[in-house]
């Protein structure tokens, strides 16, 4: 007798069948050996958290895209994990004490309530390594690089590395917050989107043409080195806060101009959460019309009292694999 049950699964949830399985299980397998030789330390944590105190100082954007719901055991409401590195975070500052320094690294499935802009999915499955209590240039550039590497060992080549900085970000829309009012959403939906039709939309008749000029501009200051000139010339009435923050993308650059790889300056950058405040770094293919892993410095997410400097990146593993292949008889 045929089964009267559809065998249907939700929007953003797929199954992943032979032999693209293995392949994913492979790649798991080389990135965490990768990061574990690299000096990190395995976690493993649970994938349920209590909704009331999920992603610490992160935990209203990371509540909003939340799968959560009553826990008969506990009697409190309890989330499904839609990011790790806050996790991590976590573990650094309240499990792992005492240490000046930590480095630690993960894998596991991440659910989100809604889908990504750029697979489809809710679901993944996430890797990724960081560093806790290092505010160092020299972290930054140990990120960056693994970064890379994690994605050269699964046989991905060509690589782009894109360098833009949160703190720039978040300047900018401190400053036209006192502007525009309310318009915070707004403003950063516009410059993920580089729209400038969008931001013209925005404007009201108290905001000067100079200051309109200037948030257009930031639609436009992507591209190679020439942009971090053409930042500090339009980006002068921020002050010198802005400045530094230029000078140390200018810093990471150079640091990467011996490497055969491309690099991609993006001030615009806006990341997938918005709890980084520091350098953000992605890596991208000409193949791909997403980032293949993204990053950057998040501090003090975990702990007000003792913030913990940190950075990290991660990578989605089911995204990754549409653009590689590996031998299944490697094992």
């Amino acid at each position: 007798m045929a089964s009267k049950i559809s065998w249907l699964l939700p929007e953003g949830v797929d199954e992943i069948l032979p032999p693209r399985a293995l392949q994913i299980e492979m790649f798991r397998r080389k990135i965490i050996d990768l990061f574990v030789q690299s000096g990190y330390e395995l976690i493993m944590p649970p994938i349920l958290e209590f909704s009331d105190t999920l992603g610490g100082q992160a935990h209203k954007e990371l509540s909003e895209v939340s799968f959560s719901f009553d826990d008969r055991v506990s009697g409190k409401n309890i989330s499904l994990r839609p990011d790790i590195s806050a996790q991590a975070s976590r573990i650094d500052a309240y499990r792992i004490q005492g240490k000046t320094k930590s480095k630690l690294c993960y894998v596991g499935d991440v659910v989100k309530s809604k889908s990504s802009q750029v697979t489809s999915s809710r679901l993944t499955v996430q890797a990724g390594a960081e560093i806790f209590g290092d505010s160092s240039f020299e972290s930054d550039i140990e990120s960056i690089r693994l970064m890379i590497s994690s994605l050269e060992s699964i046989k991905i080549k060509n690589i782009t590395l894109s360098i833009g900085h949160a703190g720039l970000i978040n300047l900018i829309l401190n400053y036209f917050n006192k502007l525009l009012p309310t318009k915070e959403e707004a403003i950063r939906s516009a410059l993920s989107t580089k729209s400038t039709k969008d931001i013209k939309e925005l404007i009201t008749k108290n905001v000067s043409k100079k200051d309109v000029d200037l948030l257009l501009s930031i639609t436009g200051l992507f591209g190679g080195k020439e942009t971090l000139d053409n930042a500090r010339r339009k980006l002068k009435e921020l002050g010198t806060e802005a400045m530094v923050f230029i000078d140390y993308i200018e810093k990471i650059v150079n640091e990467f101009k011996e490497d055969d790889i491309q690099i991609h300056i993006d001030l615009g950058e806006i990341q997938g959460f918005k709890y980084h405040n520091g350098l953000t770094f992605s890596a991208f293919i000409k193949e791909a019309s997403y980032p293949l892993a993204k990053g950057g410095r998040y501090d003090g997410i975990s702990k007000l009292d003792n913030p913990r400097p940190a950075v990290g990146f991660d990578l989605d593993l089911v995204a990754v694999s549409n653009f590689t292949d590996c031998d299944l008889n490697d094992r």
